[in-house]
């Protein structure tokens, strides 16, 4: 399953839903992010509850979108991890950045 991507405003925040695959493959998160922070959106919110798969580049796209929106001042949180995110987030010591 590739990677589906839908975004809603809601006040000062967008949210991001994702479903699917987060992987090299599917370098479109990024994208999309670097043009809603181009547009001056600075808070985001990823939802991650149907996300099946995330490797070393989704989180690469994680910590990429993170940091440039806090360089900017804004604000990024992971919601609904699934158990086996919360896994990887651990081991990679990013559950203390997320």
């Amino acid at each position: 399953m590739s990677l589906s991507i839908e975004i809603r405003q809601s006040g000062q925040a967008v949210i991001v839903e994702l479903a699917g695959r987060l992987s090299v493959l599917e370098p479109s998160l990024r994208q999309l992010a670097w043009e809603l922070i181009e547009q001056g959106q600075r808070y985001f919110v990823i939802n991650l509850g149907n996300v099946s798969y995330l490797d070393n580049s989704g989180l690469g796209q994680l910590c990429w979108i993170y940091t440039d929106v806090r360089n900017r001042g804004g604000d990024m949180v992971l919601l609904k991890p699934t158990s086996r995110i919360k896994k990887l987030l651990n081991v990679t010591k990013l559950d203390t950045v997320f």
